[in-house]
């Protein structure tokens, strides 16, 4: 799954590379990102083992990308790819990994965005109302590698060029393609038998994450002298691929799932001349998705035994938010290529 994002690389390395009959802006950035990734799955009802319960696996979304970012702009039209990374593998805080039982007054909220409905939660669980039998508690760490493209195209006086005053709308379509892993460790385990276990095991589980995010919506920009307003929407379908292997059980779990979500940009720049400027950005995502999941090995009679099913229930929720920084330069190439005459 890793080598994907090189691909998005290479095309990125095609933007600054574009003829010069097109405006070529780019820059650094650097981003910090918070929230929280949720993946459950459970039967509120007896399954064929008389048995109503889930478990939930929780990581949180905290850590910094680095980046680089490429705009094209040619008269309405805008084109802006960017490849972030986090570099290496980033303390992210604790993780937690719970099985539980479900009882009556146990409640499942499975659609996070009902399109039939018009209505909307806000929220990355599915199960509450539970009871553990058995709660991991540890410390994770999280890699990540982001790669992104957008076109627009703007109304009115709105101008895609940074530097020109104008104010309208803009409708805007893209993709976006992470490939992200987890590592959950220092576990203490705590599991309701008898006796009662509760103590460290180390290494809990791996989990790698394939996702791919299709985006489509608008938004508004706003620029009147040295300052600009960005503000955008776009709702979005998704289908993320997982790994989940669990070290101590020896068994790997494979999911696939698909869903909706939306993300929404507020951006405020500020131009510090003719061909350089600085932003602070807030990004806030939503990803709520169900597929299923298949098992692969294990030591236990039971784990091996799940082999052999076709499937299992799955939900994978993201809720996150990120605050960027970044500069951007608009290449001057009338200018070098009158230094190149000389």
């Amino acid at each position: 799954m890793v080598p994907k994002i090189y691909k998005f690389a290479f095309l990125f390395l095609l933007l600054s590379i574009t003829p010069v009959s097109a405006e070529i802006i780019w820059g650094p950035t650097i981003e910090r990102s918070g929230g929280e990734y949720i993946f459950e799955t459970g039967n509120k009802y007896p399954n064929l083992s008389g048995i109503r319960g889930g478990s939930r696996i929780s990581f949180p979304r905290t850590f910094s990308l680095l980046g680089i970012q490429g705009i094209i702009t040619k008269e309405r039209w805008e084109v802006s790819g960017s490849f972030k990374t986090t570099g290496w593998s980033q303390k992210s805080g604790e993780a937690r990994d719970e099985d539980f039982f479900l009882g009556s007054i146990s409640t499942e909220n499975t659609t996070n965005i009902a399109t039939r409905e018009w209505s909307y939660r806000d929220s990355a669980t599915v199960y509450a109302g539970s009871r553990n039998f058995a709660d991991g508690k540890g410390k994770s760490t999280v890699s990540e590698n982001r790669a992104e493209f957008y076109g627009r195209y703007y109304f009115q006086s709105a101008n895609p060029n940074y530097w020109a005053d104008g104010s309208g709308f803009f409708l805007s379509a893209g993709v976006r393609y992470s490939y992200f892993k987890y590592l959950f460790y220092d576990v203490n385990q705590f599991i309701e038998s008898n006796p009662v276990f509760y103590g460290p095991i180390g290494i809990g589980l791996s989990f790698s994450n394939d996702l791919w995010e299709f985006f489509a919506g608008g938004g508004y920009r706003y620029s009147a002298g040295n300052f600009y307003l960005d503000l955008s929407l776009m709702p979005s379908f998704g289908r993320i691929k997982t790994r989940d292997f669990h070290v101590q059980r020896s068994i790997n779990f494979f999911s696939e799932n698909y869903g909706l979500g939306w993300a929404s940009k507020a951006e405020v720049g500020y131009k510090m001349g003719p061909s350089w400027l600085s932003y602070l950005r807030i990004n806030h995502r939503r990803f709520f998705s169900e597929g299923r999941f298949t098992s692969q090995g294990g030591l236990t009679s039971e784990d091996i035994a799940s082999n052999l099913v076709s499937g299992f229930k799955s939900h994978i929720n993201i809720k996150d938010y990120s605050i960027e920084i970044g500069l951007l330069n608009k290449l001057d190439w009338n200018q070098k290529s009158e230094n190149s005459e000389k």
